[in-house]
């Protein structure tokens, strides 16, 4: 037994650095595709690409109708107790609706689009109308991602999305240069939407031939209504999260002109490359966690948590400290206009660590069954964030954004912490400070 557990710690870790380590080199690509970017289109364009690239990651979370994020729920359950008809089930279920959802909410965007053309601004217009039309194709990514994550298929969820389509996006600016087009924000998204469509079709094969490898060939499917009432509750969840983790690029869209928006983008994706670590951590703790309470082990439960949240937080701290060294020069890279972003990355700094330190709370509460909690978390979140950036950003600009998101994350941090240890029974902290909380209880 302690061999297995030994093996098994080992394979956590193992995945952990394996998973680590590749998204750190996708996130020297994104950034560098995002200084290619900065320098190719004119500083409006880019502002309009960066604010509807991420309109784009709001909708596609309601796109999928919350079966990216239960999969990590209910797959790895069924798959621990042998209910393979049931993971199967679950799968269709959600390509369903992935599908068909994701289907009507585009062309109902791009009728839209179509029939209140005179009143959206021109430079909007066309590439609003690429991403109505490409939105299918995202989000059967975003459903095959979450897939490819209940499994423990780490490589799967990050090398096609976050290296394969930074690079073809590259390459496909690069041939329109070659064929005498001068890009702009429409060509880039339709470029990506080209591009994401390849990489959806690659994941539906991989992802096919794993299960008949690894399920063979299984009939009679089950499904579930409880499927679909227990998703469409984090279809909710993750698309009012989404807006609050993004709200300061959207209220800034709103408040002030395209290129104050591509400065402030450039600096929090600047500021992100810190980020990866939660991001990497997440992605490899979320399915221990749905095994753990699978299995009804609170106490393997609580140390998964406990270990995801101290490596987030620690590895957290000098990530940002190495990327505040160097962001000044890395500002400098997308453009002389883009410094001026520097001391929002100070600010937001700040406000990742603080992040950082309640590390997996979210998804604890998603794969625990507490989908409500998040609604009201994120839209309390949101609501206080929104306030204070309309108080803020027109007294300080792009900074104002900055200090708002900050304070915002910390007021959700002590909310979290607080809910989840009512929830759940369980402490989502560091170490040193959950084993001094279990030695006061």
């Amino acid at each position: 037994m302690q061999i297995n557990e030994v093996f098994k710690t080992q394979k956590n870790l193992a995945d952990a650095a394996l998973t680590l380590s590749v998204r750190i080199l996708a996130a020297v690509l994104a950034y560098g595709v995002q200084i290619f970017l900065a320098r190719t289109l004119m500083l409006e364009e880019y502002g309009i690409y960066v604010t509807l690239w991420t309109w784009l990651i709001i909708v596609n979370q309601v796109a999928v109708f919350g079966f990216s994020e239960s999969s990590l729920r209910f797959i790895p359950r069924y798959c621990e107790r042998k209910q393979y008809q049931w993971a199967i089930g679950f799968m269709k279920t959600g390509f369903l609706f992935s599908t068909l959802g994701a289907s009507f909410i585009g062309l109902g965007g791009f009728l839209g689009l179509w029939l209140f053309a005179d009143a959206i601004p021109s430079n909007y217009l066309l590439p609003l109308m690429v991403l109505s039309l490409g939105l299918p194709i995202m989000a059967l990514e975003l459903y095959f991602e979450g897939i490819s994550r209940s499994f423990g298929w780490y490589l799967l969820t990050i090398i096609p999305s976050y290296v394969i389509r930074p690079l073809l996006i590259a390459a496909g600016i690069l041939l329109a240069f070659v064929l005498g087009y001068t890009p702009d924000a429409a060509m880039v998204l339709g470029i990506a939407v080209i591009v994401t469509a390849g990489i959806v079709v690659i994941q539906s094969i991989i992802i096919w031939s794993r299960l008949k490898k690894q399920f063979g060939n299984i009939s009679g499917a089950k499904s579930k209504k409880f499927w679909i009432t227990s998703s469409l509750p984090l279809m909710l969840a993750t698309g009012i999260d989404e807006l609050y983790i993004y709200s300061d690029i959207i209220i800034l869209a709103f408040m002030l002109q395209a290129p104050d928006v591509a400065i402030y983008f450039a600096a929090q994706r600047t500021m992100s490359l810190a980020a990866f670590i939660q991001y990497a951590f997440t992605m490899v703790s979320v399915r221990g966690f749905s095994l753990a309470n699978a299995m009804r082990d609170r106490p393997e439960l609580q140390k998964r948590i406990t270990s995801a949240t101290s490596w987030t937080f620690w590895m957290t701290v000098p990530a940002v400290a190495i990327t505040l060294i160097a962001g000044y020069p890395l500002l400098r890279m997308f453009g002389p206009d883009f410094v001026e972003g520097y001391f929002v990355m100070l600010v937001l700094g700040l406000g990742f660590l603080i992040r950082a330190s309640v590390g997996q709370a979210v998804d604890l509460l998603i794969v625990m069954g507490h989908q409500v909690a998040n609604i009201f978390i994120s839209v309390g979140g949101l609501a206080f964030n929104i306030i204070l950036s309309i108080i803020l950003i027109p007294k300080f600009g792009i900074l104002g954004a900055a200090i708002a998101t900050t304070i915002t994350f910390a007021l959700r941090a002590i909310v979290l912490l607080i809910l989840t240890k009512k929830l759940t029974g369980l402490w989502v902290l560091t170490s040193g400070i959950a084993k001094l909380k279990q030695d006061d209880k």
